[in-house]
């Protein structure tokens, strides 16, 4: 009796150091992409989705080949393993600043020797990840018998990772962070030492924490690319850092510099001063300048540039002003006699800064009563508010002298035909919507905007768009403005005056001539005026399909404005531009497609290699590789595109992510746990992996009708909706893993962490996979591609039962 007890209890700690452990590694491959995406970009994401799963693929390679050696030696390898995860984490971040590891991604296609270095990194992050999960694949090894109970322990725990990973976020600085994570597995492996490996393993956990300690107190510096926004800035004369603040919205910093100056496509006839002001970083790249104000100015620097076109019509009554930022275009709208301005801005610690440290510097400008400031996402803000506006203003779009792609794979909601289309509807009889973009050549933005344009005022029954259009240039910035109503001949006047008086050129009006639009400005780009022009023309579809880029409007099921790689058109543009400079153009999405190749490469070596020591036959192996690689694409599909859809849906990144992960891992281990009670044979695995596909497809046709429907609701209410969309499906696709591993343990034992590592290299190639899909296809595409998984797995199964193997 005692001896049973003693024996569940042993069991009971290795469950929890199961979640422990789980938290840890989720925990910490966030706060990775969080890191990445301050040193280097966002698409660095997806690398560290890989890396982890990578570790997850790579163990159940190693146990296949040596499983019989591990088993016989599990009581130290797993503390052991748990407690090196641990100490990996603050170790391998550290390591990372050394120059033999130092990548610039910008440079990865010119320096051939950015290659090593990458591949140097992946190693290293690739460590903790792998020591974490050799620990959890041995233990599912070990207990496949209770397969359902550790699998949904490690869920668990993941999930409660997810959630955690935002709690610290909040907390502390990103170079805390790692440290403090490394106590979770190391806790976890203190937690299942044995009496007869005690001596060693407290002596590596003291050693273990000590590190820990270290690191808390010495932290590593961030050495941000030389290539991003804040390391131009810090290289400005008397340059400093003067705020920084963390939080799940990203690293923010503000920058000062006596010089440091923001005047974007500035009339050549101002004669004022331009005044210096602190400038706010988020994860390293631009987010917005902070406009010293105060109530004796007598000019504003935005009427000097074509963004103050809308204010040359007349006083608006009402203005919203999207991505509000540091509060520029609030200030200009106040400067220019606006009576109530609504200023949309996601990001809640810019909000802070400049309520708080930097009300002195604006005149307490977010203070103003005649200002109403509204922390959430503009789509999300348009589907509540039934307020109707004369402006509604958008930020300035683009980078100066043009981008190299690096926001390829940002879902930009508001500037879809959908996100056009509920802008539209909130303008009053008389009002406006005013797009500001930096001139880029070759031309890319602009052209997607005219054809977004274009096909959204056709949608809404304009016969003649260019009659409700005016557009202008400077040397640098471009401004359209579309008008509810036709413009009239005073408002063609206004443009026409206002281009002259700060020497700007129209280039879309109402009767305008080829002179007028070369005036005061030359355009490099000679077909632009007529590919421009024939956006609102039958030849739109014609040019859309010419053109070197994609310039095809983005929608809600591809939010990808800034996608303008087209990979038919590609080898002409080597040839005209040149290898290198065609990289360049499009250097962000390019990232993303190199990660996958090596994930690839990475990943089958990774299942072909335990062939060697299981042999080719017996096992059905071929039923072992199909469906845990369906189950492999099934769900991370899935888990992609649910965060991608819930974007829009909960307002944020960050809060669609936590709550994703979170909720599917949670729900995916109750189902572990309850399928328990199914009977292990391939009859359960049909029913099951039946019910997934029929659901998934259900949702790929009305998830999207359905969040649009209900995204106006109180935030309350759309967490609680969103919880049960999400764990719906997510609780029956926590049960085909573990009775699948049950199976080939009953068929033979040894294929068992094969057939774990399959699932984990097959993840690595679909998170990055996923992403693909979504920009070339759209969101439902990959959910039918998650549907088309499953249906796989259930095809498996089906030619099993049928043949009478069970």
């Amino acid at each position: 009796m005692f001896a049973k007890h003693k024996s569940n209890f042993i069991q009971y700690r290795l469950v929890i150091a199961v979640s422990i452990l789980s938290a840890g590694i989720v925990t910490y491959e966030i706060q990775l992409m969080h890191f990445f995406a301050i040193e280097q970009w966002h698409h660095f994401a997806y690398m560290v989705i890989s890396i982890a799963l990578l570790g997850f693929g790579a163990s159940g390679t190693l146990i296949s080949i040596f499983r019989k050696w591990m088993l016989q030696r599990i009581d130290f390898l797993l503390p052991f393993l748990m407690i090196s995860s641990g100490l990996l984490m603050t170790l391998v971040i550290r390591t990372s600043r050394h120059e033999f590891f130092l990548f610039d991604s910008y440079t990865l296609f010119v320096d051939r020797s950015q290659f090593s270095k990458l591949l140097g990194t992946y190693f290293l992050f690739f460590l903790p990840f792998f020591s974490g999960a050799l620990a959890i694949g041995l233990i599912f090894v070990k207990k496949v018998s209770s397969i359902s109970t550790f699998y949904f322990a490690d869920l668990l725990g993941s999930g409660m990772g997810g959630a955690m990973a935002i709690f610290l976020f909040w907390q502390y600085s990103p170079q805390e962070i790692p440290s403090l994570i490394a106590i979770l597995p190391i806790l976890a492996g203190v937690l299942i030492i044995k009496k007869k490996t005690r001596l060693y393993l407290i002596s590596y956990t003291l050693l273990s924490l000590s590190m820990v300690v270290y690191h808390l107190n010495e932290p590593f510096d961030l050495l941000p690319s030389q290539f991003k926004s804040i390391s131009y800035a810090l290289n400005l004369p008397e340059a400093k850092i003067d705020h920084e603040i963390n939080s799940p919205y990203g690293f923010v910093q503000v920058v000062s510099s006596p010089v440091q100056r923001y005047a974007p496509g500035l009339s050549l006839t101002y004669t004022g001063n331009v005044y210096s002001s602190p400038v706010i970083f988020n994860n390293g790249d631009w987010y917005s300048s902070i406009p010293p104000r105060s109530k004796k100015d007598t000019s504003h620097i935005l009427n000097y540039t074509t963004m103050a076109l809308p204010y040359a019509f007349g006083v608006p009554k009402n203005v919203l002003l999207f991505n509000a930022g540091g509060g520029l275009e609030i200030s200009h709208a106040l400067f220019n006699g606006a009576e109530h301005i609504t200023a949309i801005e996601p990001n809640a610690t810019v909000i802070s800064l400049l309520k708080n440290e930097y009300a002195f510097l604006t005149d307490s400008l977010f203070y103003h009563p005649k200002v109403e400031i509204r922390v959430q996402t503009s789509r999300t803000f348009l589907n509540q508010t039934s307020k109707k506006y004369d402006i509604i203003q958008l930020p300035l779009i683009g980078a100066f002298g043009g981008s190299v792609g690096l926001n390829a794979l940002e879902e930009e909601n508001l500037l879809t035909k959908e996100g056009f289309a509920e802008m539209w509807e909130k303008l009053s009889p008389n009002g406006m919507i005013v797009l500001s973009f930096w001139i880029d050549l070759p031309s890319k933005i602009s052209l997607k905007s005219a054809a977004m344009i274009s096909e959204s005022l056709e949608s809404f029954q304009i016969k003649e768009p260019l009659n409700h259009i005016a557009a202008i240039r400077s040397w640098g910035t471009i401004t359209f403005i579309i008008k509810q109503k036709p413009l009239g001949k005073m408002e063609i006047d206004a443009v026409r005056a206002f281009c002259e008086r700060y020497n700007f050129d129209p280039i879309l009006l109402p009767e305008i001539t080829a002179k007028e639009r070369v005036q005061f400005n030359a355009m490099e780009d000679e077909v632009f005026f007529s590919s421009l022009e024939g956006m609102f023309s039958s030849q739109r579809e014609k040019i859309i399909q010419e053109y070197d880029f994609n310039i095809q409007p983005a929608t809600d099921n591809k939010p990808y404005f800034f996608q303008f790689l087209r990979w038919k058109k590609f080898p002409d543009l080597v040839k005209t531009k040149g290898e290198i400079s065609s990289v360049f153009l499009e250097l962000g999405y390019l990232i993303t497609v190199v990660t996958f190749i090596q994930v690839i490469i990475l990943a089958l070596l990774f299942i072909i290699l335990p062939l060697f020591r299981l042999g080719l036959k017996g096992g059905n192996k071929s039923w072992v590789v199909i469906y845990f690689m369906a189950l492999g694409f099934g769900y991370m599909f899935l888990e992609i595109v649910f965060i991608k859809y819930f974007v829009l849906y909960l307002g944020h990144p960050i809060y669609s992510a936590a709550t994703v992960i979170s909720v599917m891992l949670i729900s995916s281990g109750i189902g572990s746990y309850y399928s328990s009670r199914y009977k292990t044979n391939q009859k359960t695995l049909l029913k099951i992996t039946g019910l997934i596909t029929a659901l998934i497809l259900l949702y790929a046709f009305i998830i999207g009708i359905f969040l649009s429907s209900t995204v106006g609701l109180p935030n309350i209410m759309k967490i609680l909706l969103s919880v049960i969309i999400i764990a719906l499906p997510s609780f029956v696709m926590g049960m085909p893993f573990p009775i699948g591993l049950k199976i080939v343990d009953a068929i033979k034992k040894s294929n068992v962490p094969w057939a774990w590592g399959i699932n984990g290299c097959i993840s690595v190639i679909s998170a990055s996979l996923a992403a693909i899909i979504a920009v070339e296809m759209g969101f439902m595409a990959v959910m039918l591609f998650a549907a088309l998984a499953y249906s796989i797995a259930f095809l498996s199964n089906f030619f099993i039962y049928i043949n009478g193997i069970k």
